[in-house]
């Protein structure tokens, strides 16, 4: 996933580049000189500025935060071929400029004619949603001025161009602005999915930094000027101050609020709570009518603080104790210097001009739009990193958690089937220790009290012989030995082993089963048990064994023990091969509970089942083996 996004952010960013200086590449020269005059009173009139010496300047003006208003000296020549009245479009940018009022020689209205941020959007001269002046191109070079006021950064972008040039490049323009808001847009709503699937407090505040930045992206690209055009009383200028500083409020509380992750030093929140309190100075200083020193001070918080964040990021994480801590969604050192490292250097690049610090050119114009985009999308991609990492920590808590859980449900069931086996024993060894007090105080002769006291130690020895192949059975303890047995010898062996009820053996010819000698004995032997001390003892106990195949079509026998109920009455169907489960009926005689759950068990051990399969008349259990 990560992998995923570096590749998207590298396209993105290689788009943005070229996007970015897509506004002239249909341009022709038309301005073939620039310079600029300083008016520091903002008080001179145009006959008076147009007898001072000029300064010239190329490319991009870049006068930084300034109180004085700038007049630029630009010689238009006219195109090849132009007719004297074809127009001329002066497209003047950034959007955020106050006021722009033009001077020209062929401009015979004498009207004030202004474009810029504090100007209804309506007067642009031509549809755009940069600032537009129309020109007549003229028969031959001449010199136009223009009036430049701002309370933010003179930051100053003029292009002259025909009406099809002007057509064409802000097709252009307009197509690379909306690609990537779009990219800023798609990357806001990812975050905001991913936020819906992992709420978290961190994730919560970049999603919000993102939005804020969908719509602060758009403002850039003038298109608040076109969605409140219609709005009086809206101050745009005011309101674009305001989302400057707020725009980087957002962003250093998200940074301040992302490192703390990362348990800074005493020195290291100092600064970091240092850089919070000069972004809330900023916005102080907005409360307060100081826009331009407002804004100046929020310039150099994002200069200085990138740098400083960088430096902080270099100096307090400690990338082994990163790698060591139990909390495993801190991202890498690495990654985050990487990030710090990347944001510092295009701001560098894009904030220097605004403050007036080197000279300009196009890519400051459009440098606050590849700092949300690069801070926007490497952020995404890291976010997204730490939420697959947090996943997976979530995941693995989950499941030990649910370990956890089932051990103890484990544990809680072995206790409870101790404390069952605990009372089991207690209840059923009473009666046989009972006999044998009895026997031995009972005036009996010594045959008869011999005889009492050893099927009451055979009783308790069967108990205890249950209880200890149950144990072994829910440990896992078993030998499994499979052989191919004579199963009617086995049946006649224990039949003439068993006093008491009668047993009837019938079988229409010798069976084969492949099963455990020794588990065959105790299958057998726990039902014919089960049968005979259950069961109507006036009523023999019918075992009739035939061929047949099980439910998965497999050849077997299947052995039916039939005895008709007693006193005992019929068993529960839906408990009656559960551990230490009796009817209620059957708690006069000995017994565990555990016959008929240690013969189901060991039927499938051995590849068989075992059924309760009564009629109208009989108690019947079937015993299935594969053949």
């Amino acid at each position: 996933m990560l992998l995923y996004f570096q590749k998207s952010l590298a396209r993105a960013l290689l788009f943005a580049i070229v996007c970015l200086q897509v506004g002239n590449v249909f341009a022709a020269e038309l301005i073939t000189n620039k310079s600029y005059v300083v008016d520091a009173t903002s008080q001179k009139s145009f006959e008076q500025i147009s007898t001072e010496a000029t300064t010239p300047y190329t490319g991009v003006l870049s006068r930084g935060y300034t109180d004085a208003a700038v007049w630029l000296k630009l010689e238009i020549t006219p195109p090849v071929d132009a007719a004297a009245d074809d127009e001329i479009v002066l497209r003047i940018r950034p959007v955020y400029l106050d006021e722009i009022s033009l001077f020209d020689p062929l401009d015979k209205s004498g009207k004030t004619r202004a474009v810029g941020d504090s100007v209804p959007l309506t007067a642009n001269e031509f549809t755009s949603l940069s600032h537009t002046l129309v020109i007549p191109a003229g028969d031959k070079p001449r010199t136009i001025w223009l009036r430049v006021k701002a309370t933010s950064t003179s930051l100053v972008s003029v292009e002259a161009l025909t009406h099809h040039e002007m057509m064409q490049s802000e097709l252009t323009l307009n197509l690379a602005n909306f690609g990537l808001l779009a990219i800023v847009g798609m990357f806001a709503l990812l975050v905001l999915v991913n936020w819906v699937n992992n709420r978290e407090s961190l994730y919560a505040l970049f999603v919000v930094r993102q939005i804020y930045y969908f719509f602060y992206t758009a403002s850039l690209f003038g298109i608040h000027r076109l969605v409140f055009a219609n709005f009086t009383g809206i101050n745009l200028d005011a309101a674009y101050s305001w989302l400057v500083v707020i725009a980087t409020a957002l962003s250093f509380l998200f940074e301040y609020r992302f490192l703390h992750e990362y348990a800074p030093p005493k020195w290291a929140k100092a600064v970091l709570y240092a850089l919070m309190c000069w972004s809330f100075t900023a916005i102080a200083l907005m409360l307060f009518g100081q826009t331009m020193l407002s804004l100046r001070v929020n310039m150099l918080l994002n200069t200085i603080g990138s740098v400083t964040l960088l430096v902080l990021s270099i100096f307090f994480i400690d990338a082994k104790k990163v790698e060591a801590t139990k909390d495993k969604v801190l991202l890498s050192k690495r990654m985050v210097v990487s990030y710090y490292l990347t944001v510092t250097f295009v701001l560098s690049f894009s904030l220097w001009p605004y403050l007036g610090w080197v000279e300009g050119n196009e890519f400051p114009l459009n440098g606050l739009v590849a700092y949300t985009l690069c801070s926007g999308l490497f952020m995404t991609a890291l976010m997204q990193h730490r939420a697959n990492k947090q996943k997976l920590v979530q995941d693995e808590y989950e499941k030990k958690l649910m370990l956890s859980n089932q051990a103890v449900t484990l544990e809680k069931k072995r206790r409870e089937e101790q404390t069952h086996l605990l009372h089991m024993l207690m209840h059923e060894l009473k009666t046989p220790l009972s006999i044998i007090e009895l026997a031995l105080v009972a005036n009996n002769d010594q045959e008869t009290t011999s005889d009492y006291v050893s099927r009451a130690v055979g009783n308790m020895k069967d108990i205890l012989d249950r209880c200890v192949k149950t144990d072994r059975l829910t440990e896992g303890n078993v030998d499994i030995r499979l052989a191919e047995l004579n199963l009617n010898q086995h049946i006649a062996e224990l039949v003439e082993s068993k006093t008491g009820t009668a047993i009837n053996f019938l079988a229409a010819q010798t069976f084969k089963v492949k099963t455990d000698s020794q588990f065959l004995t105790v299958m057998l032997g726990n039902l014919l048990d089960n049968a005979q001390r259950y069961g109507d003892e006036q009523e023999a106990i019918e075992v009739v064994a035939v061929q047949k195949q099980n439910a998965a079509g497999e050849q077997g026998v299947s052995i039916t023990i039939s005895n008709r109920p007693s006193a005992a009455s019929w068993p529960d169907a839906e408990r009656v091969f559960t551990k230490y489960y009796r009817s209620a009926g059957a708690e006069a005689q000995s017994g565990t509970g555990l016959g008929l759950y240690l013969v189901r068990t060991l039927a499938r051990l051995v590849g068989g089942e075992c059924l309760y399969v009564p009629d109208e008349k009989y108690i019947r259990f079937e015993l299935w083996l594969p053949s």
